[in-house]
């Protein structure tokens, strides 16, 4: 029997073994910008800022969150499903002279023991998964009691089942993200073609995601949205504002209790 969440995975893999030093090329000149701002304060926002945190950063792709958070003084350990991507990311923290701890990992199964962490990051990485909601179980899994889990990412793929954002297609997509990437289309229409078929491009995210982390238990579940290419329409004469990128934190138990933080609990 055809295994297509294999075949799905192998594809992709293909995909993002080739973008590896590609990526990275985007991906680096966001950590020396003032525009990397927003993404840190999200993330630690009510998170103390007197205390080294053990971070994972889940899907991390050339580094982004490792460098910025490592270069913080903060203890990162990355996981990548794809081998290149953890060879670029420790690449680029040699290179900056960030300490940085990177592993071949599938998101759905982390090999870590209940409780490691301080901070779980992820950034565009939930929308290509097969199964969003094992890693969303994994990550909250991980977390220690009053860790913070922050998750970036976007209604990327969400225009091949929502009228609403059919507007947002894959040229829209290279026009916003792609315009230095010549040739780019070919790559981006195998991937939207796959992309497609999975769970997070047939949802209104981020409401979906903020669910999903409400019946795992988090408390103080938030998203933000970003005003670049909202989807505003009219629906029975209301205005409706939708996302196209967003993100969505929340806190395993209590979220106010920062006096007894140590490697052993948040």
């Amino acid at each position: 029997m055809i295994n297509m969440a294999e075949i799905f995975i192998n594809e992709m893999k293909k995909l993002w073994d080739g973008r590896a030093d590609s990526y990275s090329e985007q991906v680096l000149p966001q950590i020396s910008k003032e525009n990397c701002r927003r993404w840190v304060d999200e993330v630690l926002k009510d998170v103390p800022a007197d205390h080294t945190l053990d971070v994972l950063d889940v899907g991390c792709g050339p580094g982004f969150f490792s460098m910025v958070l490592g270069r913080m003084g903060h203890n990162v350990i990355g996981i990548d499903y794809n081998e290149n991507m953890c060879r670029v990311a420790s690449r680029n923290c040699q290179d900056h002279c960030i300490t940085g701890d990177f592993r071949v990992m599938d998101a759905h199964n982390l090999d870590f023991e209940d409780c490691s962490f301080d901070l779980v990051v992820s950034r565009d990485v939930l929308w290509n998964l097969d199964d969003p909601e094992k890693a969303y179980s994994e990550m909250f899994r991980v977390l220690r009691p009053g860790g913070k889990i922050t998750v970036f990412d976007g209604n990327y793929y969400l225009y091949s089942h929502d009228p609403a954002y059919a507007e947002l297609d894959v040229d829209k997509h290279i026009e916003i993200y792609h315009k230095d990437e010549p040739d780019c289309r070919d790559r981006l229409m195998r991937v939207a073609e796959m992309a497609t078929k999975l769970p997070a491009s047939m949802n209104r995210r981020p409401q979906w995601d903020v669910s999903i982390l409400i019946e795992l238990g988090a408390r103080r579940v938030s998203s933000v949205s970003y005003p670049e290419n909202e989807v505003i329409f009219t629906e029975n004469g209301k205005t409706i504002h939708l996302p196209f990128i967003f993100s969505v934190s929340g806190f395993k138990g209590r979220a106010d209790r920062y006096d007894t933080l140590s490697h052993t609990s948040l």
